[in-house]
């Protein structure tokens, strides 16, 4: 079938020859190709489902800059012998790749090298000549660059997937695609509008270090009609151009006009620039990206907000500057886009030792996108691992005490009552641990917390809860249920109010910075508050203020607290701390505002002095803290309510005859 297919061609070409008449121009050698070449219909289909169109048009051939070179010029292979004669084309790129090396046999490599960026192309091997010059209708040079516009010049290269590689490695698509140009603000500018440094007979070439110098040269090409006057009209704008480049927002060639970009919806527009690399410069130097990307926010619990429901004083038309000292002042004032919806939650937070932390200037201190994050605020889930593991970035140490424990046990059970970290400290309202009261978020879950305890907690004969809520509030429930040391832990009270004294108000009464309030408890200077020390402070202080001590026993290294053992494994001997060799650590502790408290280490012989009697306010265990005088006092007292009614019936009996006689002399 092949072959009467070839016979059939040879045929139509001869018969062709008579019927069409052919330009005299052209050699005979090209008239016999184009015998057949010049049927409209000729094709030869590929195995890729594509087809080469074999038709040669005679008189543009002709006109062109090879109109009068033989066929054989350009395809040497071929000659009337061996023509017709099937060629396997695997594709048109194959094609076009196996013929473009015979253009080298008249314009060798080293005269194409010359014009620089045409060098370039060649060099790389990315676009072959029929790409650019065509095959058959080829112009010269000087007739071509005269009759076509300067865009068509420019797009003769650059519809094609060139690129340019720089010396940090970035590549740089110089491929430009003239419909978007087309569409654009600039679409009926001619390249050279923008691009004066280039024409017809210049391309000069650009030599940058990396993406980032390109888009600021490229940049000054926008100023050139955009001036510094007009970008002012828009303050926003004008403090963006100065950090960002103009392409990185606007694009390269497909500039959108301001209205297009305004008729967005409001997300979409906010997002045309947010969505870049884009920062924002505080006070104090320090930058901050505001970037904002989509698929955060798609995937955060306001996926449904319009920016403007949290950011209300900007919109499409409005976009204030804000300026701030620090990110540490934009993280601070975060919390009062959060206030407009999520009011109580912010209530609780100012509350907090992490507000009062970050008022003080601990730029660790969490707020609201410390925890929530900006844009990919997450759903409140009963994930308790999740809740956990957040604050386990900063509490390294208690998140490793509290994999330890039963609660930690419970929550890889999965049971549904477990306790994580908010379960005890709460969420917002998160307190010093002194004064956060645990013990209530303890019998938040064990609500038959007193009746337990008193089972096997209590003074015989009297069974009472109140004996029970008399160790609940002189020692904490980790000081128990936890096997890690322990420590007497001393907090300056106000006898008339039953709050703890503030560091603030300690320095007054000592007429000192708070700085120096070290220096008033541990005179000397040796780490540890001597047994005279504790007591002359506590002079100072009551000459001054109500001032007294209460004591509790807690474990001594806080993170300890998490290492919560089961109820089977908790201390139920009583000798463990009612003992006189008991050994537990002292710490005197000075509250400050909303912080951890400033705890020094105290002699345990300080808690056995008589000077202990006036100041340790409701807390004398016996046995413990050693106080003789005391132990002395309290078995005189003992030794006293034995002896009266002894005394008193001992004297009965030996008077007894006496009021015998008297009754008789009666």
């Amino acid at each position: 079938m092949r072959a009467i297919a070839i016979v059939g061609l040879v045929i139509v070409c001869f018969l062709f020859s008579y019927l069409v008449p052919l330009n005299q121009a052209v050699s005979e050698d090209t008239k016999a190709c184009l015998r057949c070449h010049g049927i409209g219909t000729l094709k030869k289909p590929l195995d890729t489902g594509e087809s080469i169109s074999l038709f040669i048009d005679g008189k543009r051939f002709e006109k062109s800059a090879h109109g009068a070179l033989d066929c054989s010029s350009c395809h040497p292979g071929i000659n009337l012998k061996n023509h017709p004669k099937p060629k396997k084309v695997t594709s048109k790129k194959d094609y076009i790749k196996e013929f473009s090396p015979n253009c080298l046999n008249c314009h060798p490599k080293n005269a194409l090298m010359k014009p620089a960026v045409h060098g370039e192309i060649v060099k790389k091997g990315e676009i072959y000549c029929s790409q650019c010059h065509g095959s058959h209708y080829i112009s010269s040079m000087k007739e071509w660059k005269n009759k076509v516009s300067f865009t068509e010049y420019c797009m003769s290269c650059h519809k094609f997937d060139i690129s340019k590689t720089l010396p940090s490695k970035e590549k740089i698509s110089l491929k430009v695609n003239e419909q978007e140009i087309k569409k654009s603000v600039h679409g009926k500018f001619q390249c050279l509008v923008c691009h004066d440094d280039f024409s017809k007979v210049k391309h000069p070439i650009y030599n940058f270090k990396d993406k980032k110098q390109y888009r600021t040269e490229m940049t000054k090409i926008c100023t050139k009609c955009h001036t510094d006057k007009e970008l002012q009209k828009n303050p926003a704008h004008y403090a963006l151009s100065k950090t960002a480049s103009c392409i990185e927002c606007h694009g390269y060639h497909g500039v959108k006009p301001a209205k297009v970009v305004k008729a967005m919806p409001e997300n979409q527009y906010c997002l045309s620039c947010h969505s870049r690399a884009i920062s924002k410069k505080m006070k104090n130097g320090e930058t901050l990206s505001v970037q904002v990307k989509e698929s955060d926010i798609l995937s955060s619990a306001h996926k449904k907000l319009k920016c403007t429901e949290c950011h209300k004083e900007f919109s499409t038309t409005q976009h204030p500057i804000r300026v701030f000292e620090s990110i540490a002042d934009y993280r601070a004032k975060a919390k009062d886009i959060c206030n407009n919806c999520h009011q109580d939650a912010v209530k609780k937070y100012d509350k907090s030792i992490h507000a009062e932390a970050l008022k003080k200037g601990n730029q660790q201190s969490p707020e609201c996108l410390k925890c929530h994050d900006y844009h990919k605020v997450a759903f409140i889930t009963k994930d308790k691992r999740a809740s956990s593991d957040l604050c386990i970035k900063c509490h390294a140490d208690s998140g490793k005490a509290f994999k330890d424990s039963v609660h930690q046990q419970a929550i890889e059970q999965g049971k549904q009552n477990a306790p994580n970290c908010a379960s005890c400290h709460n969420s917002h309202d998160v307190l010093p641990t002194n004064i956060a009261k645990l013990g209530d978020s303890c019998a938040k879950c064990h609500k038959d917390v007193k009746t337990s305890h008193n089972k096997w907690l209590w003074n015989p004969p009297v069974r009472l809860t109140s004996f029970v809520d008399a160790h609940f509030n002189s020692a904490s429930c980790a000081s128990c249920h936890t096997k890690v040391e322990k420590a007497i832990l001393l907090t300056l009270v106000d006898r008339a109010k039953g709050k703890p004294i503030k560091e603030e108000e300690v320095a007054k009464a000592l007429n000192v910075d708070t700085k120096a309030i070290k220096g008033k408890i541990d005179q000397n200077g040796d780490g540890k508050v001597q047994e005279q020390e504790l007591w002359q402070f506590m002079s100072s202080m009551k000459s001054k203020t109500n001032a007294n001590l209460a004591g509790r026993i807690d474990v001594l290294n806080p993170n300890d607290a998490h290492k919560i053992e089961p109820k089977n494994k908790s201390i139920k001997d009583c000798a463990y701390c009612h003992n006189p060799n008991a050994s537990f650590k002292a710490k005197l502790e000075v509250n400050k505002e909303g912080d951890k408290p400033i705890k020094f280490e105290v002699d345990s012989k300080a808690l056995n002095a008589a000077y202990a009697i006036p100041n340790i306010k409701d807390f004398y265990v016996l046995g413990l803290t050693k106080i003789k005088i005391l132990d002395v006092l309290f078995f005189l007292a003992l030794l006293g309510g034995i002896a009266v009614p002894i005394g008193h019936i001992t004297l009965r009996i030996l008077t007894a005859p006496i009021r015998r006689k008297r009754r008789e002399g009666k």
